[in-house]
């Protein structure tokens, strides 16, 4: 609270998200195509990663850290649709 109220820059550090481990681990990624309604697996990781990124950057996340090179893409065509 000090930091946004007070203007306190010790206490204004970036918020870094680290959601690539945590994504590419989940149960649903890893999921097999045949037996699930849920679609192919790799795009389900790539939307997955895209969509928490998002998320996140939404709630207040300064810094993203991700894995995937299509969900970067996805990520950064979402937030140049909302930031125009």
């Amino acid at each position: 609270m000090a930091g946004l109220t007070q203007q306190d820059e010790k206490l204004q550090f970036p918020i870094i998200c680290n959601l690539s481990k945590e994504v590419w681990k989940s149960k649903e990624v890893h999921q097999p195509d045949n037996e699930s309604n849920m679609g192919n697996a790799k795009n389900r990781g790539i939307l997955l990663e895209a969509m928490s990124a998002l998320t996140l950057l939404l709630a207040g996340g300064d810094i993203v850290i991700m894995r995937h090179t299509e969900a970067i893409k996805l990520t950064q065509e979402m937030v140049g649709d909302l930031t125009s």
